[in-house]
């Protein structure tokens, strides 16, 4: 099947099982409908504020029925007590609430503007969760600044673009029974609202509109990262996920002039045990780190650490680079080099390598590649397909 397909030239049967993949995967969609993302903003706050412009409700979410009405604008805080949500300066019985601005316009949550409603969920330790419900194109817009940079060509932008949309719609479909569908962090991608929209990123969402990417008829989590460092990764190295998509080894000569190709960094012996200390412990003190395996794309796939009493012990390095820090030890693909009590790393990459190579785009797009070659590149048998 050709890599890119349109509603004029796909057959009729696969344009149907196609359309029907998606409309399964989004069962609240209809034609007339904007396909919505519920967006987790703040998570485990005691108070939030908000601010809203012009005339607004206040909802609760399980009863679905307006609990206050307010003509005017207006600042207030939400505080979680014991008896349900402290609004101003009223307590009501609820966990759950929607800010609804009848005009439609921006809600503000502690100083920062989002499009959309904005909802507050209180769980069990009395703790709020913020989430932003907005639809598809506009949280793609909030997610493209931060996730690469616009001064970048046009076609790695609108690869970006395409690869967001995928992502987010995957998780409409996984969290589905959950309150939000991703999180505003690097957990799934970074998200900042209203602000952080560009005209440049902006044109890039409008002119991929609706676009995603589909394998076997199906959404997947089309991940990306910063630099592959080379080669990119399979994503059943780190996840249960086994799909052609995703199965990396595309050599990428494409990410040279990152400047994250080549890393080093060091740390104390001492310091690495402690950091470690938590999920792994050593009868004795480490006085040594190994590569004891590797995976086929030469990334460590796992470490061995030997302490003063000769015990030894064994760590995916998955693990090992998450309880570091991943901004520290910035992939798993590195040597060690053991300097007395220091430990350095010497590395390739930024990220866990898999799908979307981001300073790659940039490196093929510069070399004429079109947003769809990119993305041909990166997830090899998928199609894109538009949603909407």
């Amino acid at each position: 099947m050709a890599f890119i397909q349109t509603l004029n030239n796909i057959k009729k049967p696969i344009l149907l099982s196609v359309l029907a993949a998606v409309f399964l995967s989004c069962p609240n969609l209809s034609a007339k409908e904007l396909i919505v993302v519920r967006v987790a903003v703040l998570k485990d706050k005691q108070e939030v504020t908000l601010s809203v412009s012009g005339p607004y409700d206040i909802i609760d979410i399980r009863k679905n029925k307006v609990i206050f009405h307010s003509k005017d604008s207006a600042s207030f805080s939400v505080v979680c007590v014991k008896e349900g949500l402290k609004v101003k300066n009223m307590v009501y019985a609820a966990d759950a609430i929607r800010i609804d601005p009848q005009k439609k316009i921006s809600v503000t949550v502690n100083k920062r503007r989002y499009r959309g409603d904005i909802s507050i969920f209180k769980d069990e330790t009395c703790k709020l969760c913020v989430v932003n419900t907005l639809d598809l194109e506009s949280y793609v817009k909030g997610v493209l600044y931060h996730e690469i940079s616009h001064k970048w060509p046009m076609d790695a932008i609108k690869a970006q673009a395409v690869a967001v949309r995928t992502y987010a719609m995957y998780q409409k479909e996984v969290m589905k029974n959950k309150n939000y569908d991703v999180a505003a962090d690097t957990s799934s991608q970074v998200y900042g609202g209203y602000f952080a929209e560009t005209s440049k990123t902006n044109r890039a969402v409008n002119f991929t509109f609706g676009e995603a990417l589909l394998y076997r008829n199906k959404l997947f989590p089309a991940f990306f990262h910063a630099t592959c460092g080379g080669m990119t990764e399979n994503a059943s190295e780190l996840w249960k996920l086994d799909i052609e998509p995703l199965s990396g080894g595309r050599v990428c000569g494409f990410c040279s002039e990152s400047p994250h190709y080549f890393w080093k960094t060091q740390m104390d012996l001492k310091v690495i045990q402690e950091k470690l200390e938590n999920r792994y412990s050593l009868e004795g003190t480490l006085i040594n780190i190994r590569v004891s395996e590797r995976n086929p794309t030469g990334r460590v796939r796992a470490l061995e650490l030997e302490d003063d009493l000769l015990n030894k012990l064994v760590i995916p390095a998955k693990e090992f680079r998450s309880l570091l820090g991943p901004d520290i030890l910035r992939s798993t693909n590195f040597s060690i080099i053991l300097e007395n009590e220091r430990v350095v790393f010497a590395g390739k990459g930024w990220g866990h390598g898999v799908g979307l190579c981001q300073w790659g785009a940039f490196g093929m797009s510069k070399k004429g590649s079109s947003y769809k070659q990119i993305l041909e590149f990166y997830y090899p048998g998928a199609v894109i397909m538009r949603l909407s």
